[in-house]
């Protein structure tokens, strides 16, 4: 098994568009195979690190003389992959700028929701401005003459095992960590349960969740590696099979976990008895919510699986 030949190929095709890249990997593949097969069998020595090495150059260099000619560049064509990367990188520190820096104003100030809502909205404002900052940048070093020397001191070796060329998607991770985020504030007791029910013009916020110990435990415990998790996926631009095994790990203890408080009854109570007749119409609306949730996280998992599970590609 070629692993880090296939490693090689699978970052290649991840910086081209999603629809290409099945075929895409597969040429590159089979070209890169038979190319090895055919310098081994002359120096039965030959390793894939040493023939990557000596043979191809850096897979985002690779990519870009792969590119159709015709494409557009926003800038480049040798800096664009460069670019998107960095534009990448970039957006995501904003992102969990914005969010650290919310959370710790929630906690210092009295004002929690107001702080932590300013600070979340604050994040276009902040994207709009470091990515034309990092535009202006590679823009810059393409009038400059620059040849992106910076992608030929580059070593196989920095491979990683990748079985996927699925891209992260950087959205999906920002949702998730400003959800978990916000939502462990809300556990810890920093930001009260939303009013639910507005009565004799007043908003009722006395509202009371009864469940065992045990399920805030195992909440705050996963939302912790939720938080964690979408900082070490920001890092990363491919899905590996750890990443994906985690995945599946963590959501099928969330489905768990919203089945059981789905399954309860009398968890909400509220002290104005005046609004307690409307407690089992709200409780039935937060179990709908839940078993929306635990469908939609059902089928992320199910396609995270199927790519765990499936026949490695060659």
């Amino acid at each position: 098994m070629m692993d880090m030949l296939k490693a090689y190929a699978h970052q290649v095709v991840s910086y081209h568009p999603a629809a290409q890249r099945d075929e895409e990997f597969a040429e590159i593949y089979d070209s890169l195979c038979e190319e090895y097969a055919d310098q081994k069998a002359e120096n039965p020595d030959l390793g894939e690190e040493d023939f990557l090495n000596a043979n191809k150059p850096h897979p985002m260099k690779y990519a870009t003389q792969l590119a159709a000619d015709e494409s557009a560049y926003l800038v480049g064509p040798q800096f664009y992959f460069s670019f998107l990367s960095s534009l990448k990188i970039s957006l995501s520190i904003v992102v969990v700028f914005h969010v650290v820096i919310g959370v710790a104003a929630a906690m210092a100030s009295g004002r929690i929701w107001s702080s932590f809502w300013h600070s979340i909205t604050g994040i276009p404002g902040s994207l709009l401005w470091v990515g034309a900052a990092v535009l202006g940048v590679f823009v810059a070093l393409e009038k400059s003459g620059e040849k992106a020397t910076w992608l030929d001191k580059w070593d196989a070796s920095e491979l990683r095992g990748i079985e996927d060329h699925q891209s992260i998607s950087r959205g999906e991770i920002a949702f998730e960590l400003v959800f978990s985020s916000f939502a462990l504030l809300w556990l810890g007791d920093l930001i009260p349960l939303p009013a639910m029910v507005r009565h004799d013009g007043e908003w009722i916020l006395d509202w009371t969740v009864s469940l065992p110990d045990w399920v805030w435990l195992l909440a705050g415990i996963l939302l912790v590696i939720d938080i964690a998790f979408s900082i070490y996926r920001l890092t990363r631009t491919l899905w590996t099979r750890n990443m994906r095994l985690v995945t599946v790990v963590t959501q099928l203890l969330w489905i768990a976990l919203l089945a059981f408080v789905a399954g309860q009854s009398g968890f909400l109570s509220v002290q104005n008895e005046e609004i307690a007749q409307l407690l089992p119409i709200l409780e039935n609306t937060i179990r709908g919510c839940l078993l929306v949730a635990i469908i939609i996280i059902a089928w992320d998992t199910v396609g995270h699986a199927r790519r765990l599970f499936r026949p490695a590609q060659v």
